[in-house]
């Protein structure tokens, strides 16, 4: 009689797991059919998984813009290369603002993330300032290289492995 008390309990709990799957299951497909007003913003999304980072920094990207050219407009694949001849264009186009607007939605809701070429957000931001900044200051230097801008680093880097860590403490621990 206890076993079969058991069994009725667990066969109704698993019936009410179903039916509650069921429940949500239906709530989900009424968002796919339009009832439910989905989030077109990216960055009002809070708490992202690796993957949503991922899709909402895609999203950003596919933000265009009306005013500015097809060709200066940033994707999944990195820095734009504008031209030194291209820079009064993408500058006061409304181009450059436009980008930066779309860097800080990626940067919103991914932090790291990295471009195909390995640009990240900073470095294109650091890029369009230096290039729009220069317009007209010197005509050698004025404008866009046609690359990403890299800050040289001065500091040396210092790794230490595990084992060498592991090797200090031992000897240390020797000694005393």
């Amino acid at each position: 009689m206890d076993s079969s008390g058991r069994t009725g309990a667990a066969t109704w709990f698993v019936c009410c797991f179903l039916v509650i799957n069921l429940l949500m299951s239906c709530n989900i497909c009424a968002a796919d059919d339009g009832i439910i007003k989905q989030v077109g913003d990216p960055t009002s999304n809070i708490n992202l998984t690796p993957f949503e980072q991922w899709r909402s920094a895609y999203e950003c990207m596919l933000n265009t813009s009306t005013w500015c050219p097809e060709k200066y407009q940033l994707s999944g694949t990195g820095w734009v290369n504008v031209t030194q001849a291209d820079t009064d264009e993408y500058c006061n186009s409304g181009c450059a603002e436009h980008t930066k607007a779309v860097l800080l939605c990626v940067s919103l809701v991914k932090r790291d993330y990295k471009f195909a070429d390995k640009s990240t957000v900073h470095t294109i931001n650091v890029t369009i300032a230096n290039g729009c900044n220069r317009v007209g200051i010197m005509s050698d230097k004025a404008g866009f290289s046609g690359h990403v801008w890299t800050e040289p680093s001065s500091a040396k880097r210092f790794s230490v492995s595990k084992l060498a860590i592991f090797s200090m403490a031992a000897l240390l621990f020797m000694m005393s």
